[in-house]
């Protein structure tokens, strides 16, 4: 498929998965330059981050693109994971991409990184799957009663406290933070751990 091909074949199925999810317009000249990288047939990872700005499914998880949810800026702090950061969601958790294209979670609440299954195109369809959506989130979001997450900005995310990697019985209060500001604490921590042997 050509990108356009690729991106027509994405967005008729987001449009047709009953989720919330929101395609931000693209960067011009980022999108120009990466169009410019991508010949022959197109990945749906080159789809997105070409033709997309990024991408919010049900206001929890977002895709990076060349715009607003910048793939490049957004990898930067994220290089010391190890792998390619392709979307976050609002809790603190990263979506990556192994050097074999393989799918990857950075977790939040125990802070390691586990393999999520499938590779980026499979990753698309379980988006837009809400059972499995909404399974997957559910302990998270029993954290943030009462909290609208399509009121929640882009670059923002869910700050909770006690924080979720640490085991508490106390009941939790959560606040809209910048989304930096939530990735740079949990790598602080994570980097914590490793430093002491995990």
């Amino acid at each position: 498929m050509t990108l356009d091909e690729r991106l027509n074949s994405i967005t008729a199925m987001f449009d047709g998965s009953g989720m919330d999810i929101v395609v931000l317009p693209p960067e011009e000249a980022a999108a120009k330059r990466l169009r410019a990288q991508t010949s022959g047939d197109c990945t749906p990872l080159a789809a997105v981050l070409a033709g997309t700005g990024g991408v919010s499914v049900n206001g929890i998880l977002r895709l990076y693109g060349s715009g607003t949810l910048d793939f490049f800026e957004k990898n930067k702090p994220l290089s010391v994971l190890g792998f390619s950061a392709v979307g976050e969601d609002i809790f603190g958790g990263i979506f990556g991409l192994d050097k074999d294209g393989n799918m990857l979670y950075f977790m939040p609440d125990e802070l390691k990184i586990e393999e999520f299954g499938g590779d980026y195109g499979e990753f698309l369809e379980w988006l837009c799957c809400r059972e499995d959506f909404e399974l997957f989130y559910r302990d998270y979001c029993r954290e943030c009663p009462g909290l609208l997450f399509s009121e929640i900005p882009v670059n923002k995310g869910v700050s909770l406290y006690p924080p979720l990697w640490e085991s508490s019985d106390e009941k939790r209060t959560a606040a809209a933070v910048e989304m930096s500001q939530l990735i740079e604490v949990e790598l602080a921590v994570w980097n914590k751990k490793n430093e002491g042997g995990k």
